[in-house]
């Protein structure tokens, strides 16, 4: 999670951002981050909430070590 403007100077939200890239799983691109002590009481952003649901819920990937075929 990063905290980040929702948008261009929009209110603080925390982003799902997976390690060493530089884009928010909604695709944006965060120029100044957010203090996370500043961000405590902000919300999460919709839209990475969302896809982070649809990639947690979805089947693994075929040649994924996470899958299981029985």
């Amino acid at each position: 999670m990063c905290a980040g403007a929702e948008e261009p100077g929009g209110a603080p939200v925390w982003h799902v951002m997976a390690k060493n890239t530089v884009t928010t799983l909604c695709g944006r691109r965060l120029g100044r981050r957010v203090d996370g002590a500043n961000a405590q009481r902000a919300g999460h952003c919709s839209s990475c909430m969302a896809l982070f649901g649809k990639l947690m819920t979805a089947p693994p990937a075929v040649g994924s070590p996470a899958r299981t075929d029985h």
